[in-house]
């Protein structure tokens, strides 16, 4: 991720904490950074919020990242084949 000139995110402890860009979290989830840009560029539903915004473009923490990987639907998911009632 590009470095903001009016400095880098920090934890509440005051220590450096790891900011993933377009790239990193593309290669968390198995796609191009490119996919992640047009994600968030035309898709913003299709990615959690951003924890910063450094120069203008999103930033995510690592954690973030993998918890909501962890509730992504898989490839060919069909919501319209779900039981939604209760």
């Amino acid at each position: 991720m590009t470095k903001d000139t009016g400095g880098s995110p920090r934890a509440a402890g005051g220590q450096e904490t790891e900011v993933w860009g377009y790239k990193e979290v593309g290669e968390a989830i198995g796609v191009q950074a490119g996919t992640v840009r047009y994600y968030w560029s035309q898709k913003r539903h299709l990615l959690p919020a951003p924890d910063v915004v450094l120069s203008g473009k999103p930033g995510w923490y690592p954690a973030t990242v993998e918890a909501w990987k962890s509730k992504r639907p898989g490839q060919g998911f069909r919501t319209d084949l779900q039981d939604t009632a209760d």
